[in-house]
């Protein structure tokens, strides 16, 4: 059953023409007033002879109640809103409040039938020439009102313009003239006539409020398939933005943990539910523990060492490559602990595998209070929910095993380079002998090579390391200006060494922003030492950090340098690559500075972009954050 508002917001849907139409309806009969003056001095002119008495009546009536229509329109709750733009915007009018709208239309069209009636029985019954207005009184009923209120309508003019023939046959009434062509009625219709003119009027009547009720039931018929179609497109909207921003949350995270608990808080949020677990597998593919829950109480959680797949069928069936929707826990056989989930408050689950490929990583569950709560809309959502929070685990598992491997095989190198460093220094120093120039030639290159190797591995541990503490790292309030002029005398005496001319333009109103000083350290030097180290002699470097827009600050690094190659644009920011100009250059570098750089705006929610033409140097601009 839909809930009250969504009945309300339908129902005002179908009522905006209504509510529109309503001060139309007031100034179309001012419309009428000033047509109804005009015919009256015309005739008065042109045939020397005033309107009837009683159609003047009618007329100056018709003005009367027009203005108090308009009064109340303007200055009776709930109509006085439509007059102010800002309240039409704001106010959100209740089923009473509508219901007036539709009532306030009745007591028009009502006022409007009965004058326009006075007029027909004065200017000669079935004969005037306003007989036939009845129709567009019965097309506004059909379009604004109710079908019903339409051949209501329709029956009260058919026994109205019935009742008058009838009265005036039987002489229970006079019989005005046709006051245009002053002829009575008596007389000059006979019986059949009349028959036939009040048949025809009946007739036309009929049609028009068919044909208007079956078109406006047909579009109210679409509307209501547009109402659901919006309805269901928002919804979808909401959800995959909000998927998108968890998976964009869970792709920041650095440790496993800190990926679930995102995942299951915000699944939960997501699907609308009670609570969300994630459950891995053990190594011995026997037992299910819980890694992750949001909502669900500790007494539920930690009473268990484990789920036994074997003992548990929805379990054992999702790790064998099926999905489950449980629409009702009473279902008990399904389960291990059925008394623990009633008493948790669980009426009903999604449980899907979280696989990667043929894998299976473990099982992703949404609880809710409510039987039956799940569609299968929400059971395919929730699989792709499943799948995307499987390939980032995944992700992050390969990330950290890559981690690791790194620190290791860093740490392992570090040492026996350092002491084949120290033996070259004792060959170099001649302690061993003397060193004639072609071995101190020899010499030199073996050091030049193993500062190669010791900056490689000095880089692989701090992207190690800086990956590793992503995510405990508490950002806070950094000067990046004073972050910056801390480096430019080190980075002043590179370019010196090396004739390059360096400049600094920095913002000294910069506010600071979001950060760490490490991160802004690391950021600044990455980008510098490389436009240093890919710079010719004479060449030069320009260093700028400025206000970008009310929440951004700008970094740009810009150098006269050996520029980038169009093809390995693409590529820059990929672990290890350098471009075939820059080996040509020079043997020093790691092809990792980039890549921390990437990193460290990914953390700051920042951005960074590149322009270079090769042989006339590069442009690095990022975009921070400053909140």
């Amino acid at each position: 059953m839909r809930l009250g508002y969504e009945l309300i917001r339908e129902q005002l849907f179908f009522r905006k023409e209504l509510i529109e139409r309503l001060p139309w309806l007031i100034r179309l009969r001012w419309i009428v007033a000033v047509a109804g003056i005009t015919a009256y001095v015309a005739v008065y002119f042109l045939r020397q002879t005033l309107l009837p008495l009683p159609l003047a009546m009618i007329l100056f009536t018709v003005f009367l109640y027009n203005l108090l229509f308009r009064f109340i329109w303007q200055h009776a709750l709930p109509f006085k809103y439509q007059n102010d733009p800002s309240s039409t915007q704001s106010h959100v009018y209740n089923a009473r409040e509508v219901q007036s709208f539709s009532i306030f239309a009745h007591v028009q069209i009502s006022a409007d039938l009965l004058a326009l009636f006075m007029a027909i029985y004065y200017s000669g019954g079935i004969r005037s020439p306003f007989a036939h207005f009845f129709i567009f009184h019965i097309i506004l009923a059909g379009i604004l009102l109710t079908p019903a209120s339409c051949y209501i309508y329709g029956i009260l003019v058919f026994m109205m313009m019935g009742g008058l023939i009838l009265l005036q046959q039987w002489s229970l009434v006079p019989i005005y003239t046709v006051w245009f062509q002053n002829v009575p009625l008596s007389g000059e219709f006979t019986p059949n006539e009349i028959i036939i003119r009040y048949f025809t009027l009946v007739t036309v009547i009929i049609v028009t409020a068919f044909l208007v009720t079956t078109i406006k039931l047909g579009l109210r018929t679409k509307g209501r398939e547009l109402l659901r179609l919006s309805k269901a497109l928002d919804e979808s909207n909401s959800k995959l933005t909000a998927l998108y921003e968890m998976v964009r949350e869970m792709g920041l995270c650095s440790e496993k943990q800190a990926l679930m608990d995102s995942a299951t808080r915000r699944a939960a949020g997501i699907m609308g539910v009670k609570a969300c677990s994630i459950k891995l597998i053990d190594e011995q593919k026997g037992t299910l523990r819980f890694a992750s829950t949001y909502g669900l109480s500790e007494d539920y959680t930690k009473s268990k060492d484990g789920i036994d797949i074997n003992k548990s069928p929805i379990n054992r069936k999702i790790i064998e490559g099926s999905f489950s929707a449980i629409g009702n826990i009473e279902e008990r056989d399904y389960f291990q602990y059925p008394e623990d989930i009633l008493k948790e408050g669980i009426a009903s689950m999604i449980c899907l595998p979280l696989r990667v490929d043929k894998m299976v990583l473990g099982v992703f569950c949404v609880y809710s209070k409510t039987a039956r709560y799940f569609t299968e809309s929400d059971v395919r959502f929730f699989a792709l929910m499943a799948s995307l929070t499987a390939l980032e685990i995944e992700k992050l598992n390969a990330q950290l095993n890559r981690t690791w491997f790194l620190q290791k095989v860093a740490h392992q190198l570090r040492s026996p380079l350092h002491a084949v460093a120290g033996l070259l220094k004792i060959l170099q120093n001649g302690y061993l002998g003397p060193v004639n120039v072609r071995q101190e030639e020899t010499l030199l290159r073996c050091e030049k090579r193993l500062e190669i190797s010791d900056s490689l591995i000095s880089d692989l541990l701090r992207l190690s390391i800086r990956r590793e503490t992503l995510i405990r790292e508490e950002l806070h309030l950094v000067n990046a200006r004073q972050v910056l002029l801390s480096l430019s005398e080190m980075f002043e005496t590179q370019a010196r060494e090396k004739s390059i001319d360096i400049a600094y333009r920095i913002d000294e109103t910069l506010p600071a922003i979001q950060a760490t000083e490490r991160l802004l350290d690391d950021l600044f030097s990455n980008l510098i030492s490389n436009a240093v180290k890919y710079t010719p002699p004479g060449g030069s470097i320009t260093v700028s950090l400025s206000r970008s827009d009310e929440d951004k600050i700008r970094l740009d690094v810009a150098d006269t340098g050996i520029g980038i190659p169009e093809d390995a644009s693409l590529h820059l920011f990929t672990e290890f690559f350098r471009a075939e100009n820059a080996k040509a250059f020079t043997e020093a570098g790691t092809g990792l500075g980039l890549v921390i750089v990437k990193e460290i705006l990914d953390q700051l929610k920042g951005t960074v972009s590149v322009k270079s033409r090769v042989g006339e140097g590069s442009t690095f601009t990022c975009h921070i954050p400053i909140r």
